[in-house]
């Protein structure tokens, strides 16, 4: 992981823009953190000497005499190096959404990468000097250096190799494997048709614009919070059981709609329903994530839809985008399917 030692300079690893096995993942092509990842694996892929990753001609030809396959793609036979490669850049630059990941998840993300490596092999897809020299510096940027990496090389080769304790051509190589993948996914996500409606449009409009604040008191179950909006539910009520200060009692800011809908889950009738009551009655339980709140509603904003004209291009573009990645989503997942992806035992440390 980034700014955690490694242990050892690990071997060479695959050449640029091939990929370091085979090589989906469900990301959305944003760039991975250069935060510490949340768990170390078990076989210490960051300090593992299998770390090497190949190139494809080696992957084609099968692994070294003596190296172990660890599993196949495409019936292609994946060497020990590839596999320890790959994971050894997920537990360092993990995405955002990949990080407090199970060690499951993680080795589901491990063979998803390989394979959509592998697949931007197959389709030639290069990463530019310049998106090569964006991502470097984006990583220099987030860990709060000064320098890029054409300002001051030698400063870089010494950040590299106290924060990560490898070589430069070893980080780069991992950075080209990353951005392989994630062009990959840009390319596909760009290329897959989707379709948007006026009304879609509107309904997005209206979820970003209508807004509800207030204060809320959280339950673990269903049935705990709606026992307690019988006792609450009329506003004298709640004011009561608020004078008491026997209730943790949370303060909701003024939030659209779409912002409950999709951060907890709460379904889009309950949302509608807890909109349209008046300011200051207190709701039905709703689901927030894991929990249930009883919410009272203290302040409240309506969309005008005499702006939606003035916005249809910009949820259009917004809409777009969205289903675009969850077309991506699938996908991902058709091609593993067609990857016939077999894992054998990993070699006993």
């Amino acid at each position: 992981m980034v700014g955690a030692g490694c242990g050892r300079k690990p071997p060479a690893a695959p050449a640029p823009d091939a990929p370091a096995a085979t090589s989906p993942g469900a990301s959305n092509g944003s760039a991975p953190s250069t935060q510490p990842p949340a768990a170390k694996p078990t076989t210490d892929a960051a300090a593992s000497p299998h770390a090497s990753g190949l190139t494809i001609e080696q992957a084609l030809a099968g692994p070294a005499p003596n190296e172990q396959t660890v599993g196949y793609i495409f019936n292609i036979p994946i060497p020990l190096g590839n596999y320890y490669f790959a994971k050894r850049v997920l537990y360092t630059f993990p995405h955002p959404w990949e990080e407090g990941l199970s060690e499951a998840d993680r080795e589901r993300i491990v063979w998803e990468n390989l394979i959509l490596h592998y697949e931007s092999y197959r389709r030639n897809i290069t990463v530019s000097d310049e998106e090569f020299e964006k991502r470097i510096n984006s990583v220099l940027k987030n860990q709060q250096q000064a320098f890029t990496r054409a300002q001051d090389p030698a400063a870089y080769a010494a950040w590299v190799q106290e924060t990560l304790h490898e070589d430069t051509e070893f980080f780069e190589q991992q950075m080209r494997y990353l951005l392989q993948i994630d062009t990959l996914k840009e390319q596909v996500r760009a290329t897959l048709p989707v379709t948007v409606t006026e009304d879609e449009m509107r309904q997005a409009f209206l979820n970003e614009q209508h807004h509800v604040g207030g204060e809320m008191v959280a339950f673990e179950t269903q049935e705990e919070a709606q026992a307690f909006y019988e006792q609450v539910k009329d506003p004298e009520a709640w004011a009561r059981m608020k004078a008491k200060g026997d209730r943790t009692i949370r303060p909701v800011s003024l939030m659209p709609l779409a912002t409950y809908m999709d951060l907890w889950s709460i379904p889009k009738e309950q949302m509608y329903a807890f909109h349209a009551l008046p300011i200051g009655a207190i709701g039905p339980p709703m689901p927030f994530g894991n929990q249930w709140g009883v919410y009272h509603l203290l302040e409240k904003r309506v969309a005008n839809l005499e702006e939606f004209p003035s916005k249809q291009d910009e949820y259009y573009k917004q809409l777009t985008l969205k289903k675009q990645y969850e077309a991506l989503k699938t996908w991902i997942e058709d091609l593993k399917r067609s990857a016939h992806l077999k894992v054998l035992p990993l070699p006993k440390s």
